[in-house]
């Protein structure tokens, strides 16, 4: 959904401002913003929801076995009776299927939101050091383009100019 609201703002405002105008985002799929954080936000949510159904179906069973008899004394049976479930091993193991699959999406939800977070610091920590590794780049490139210029004008030898330093932390 998220994917289509942004299509759809783009496609706007290409209709507004014209086919050349500037676009609001370089890559509408791609999971940048708020579509990354709308997507952690679903993991989290679908992981809870997976662990609450896990938690409910446990104690609300009393753990994941059914018992083929059940003594009953509710209303309105006047006294005590017996009350036979029917298939009781089809439905537990029905029932421990459903729970070992909601584990198994919680433990891939989980990897997934780590993967997700891991795979966003790597790049913020590649694109800080890369932007150090340009600007120490740029400063020596700058030094030598002074150097050329200092040639080209005839000042050989002059090393009286003023140099700057940038100290990157």
């Amino acid at each position: 959904m998220h994917v289509a609201y942004r299509e759809d703002r783009e496609r706007k405002n290409q209709l507004k401002y014209g086919e050349n105008c500037k676009r609001l985002y370089p890559n509408t799929g791609k999971k940048r913003g708020g579509l990354w954080w709308t997507y952690i936000l679903t993991l989290v949510f679908k992981i809870g929801v997976d662990a609450t159904f896990v938690f409910l179906v446990y104690h609300m069973y009393e753990g994941y076995s059914f018992p083929s008899l059940i003594k009953c004394a509710q209303v309105p049976c006047p006294n005590t009776v017996d009350c036979f479930i029917s298939r009781p091993t089809e439905k537990r193991i029905f029932t421990i299927f459903m729970v070992v699959t909601s584990l198994a999406c919680i433990l891939l939800s989980f990897f997934e939101i780590l993967y997700l977070v891991g795979k966003r610091c790597h790049e913020f920590l590649s694109s800080a050091h890369h932007s150090r590794q340009v600007i120490t780049h740029s400063m020596s490139s700058g030094s030598k383009l002074m150097e050329a210029n200092a040639l080209k004008s005839g000042e050989q030898g002059t090393t009286d100019k003023k140099s700057y330093y940038v100290v990157v932390s």
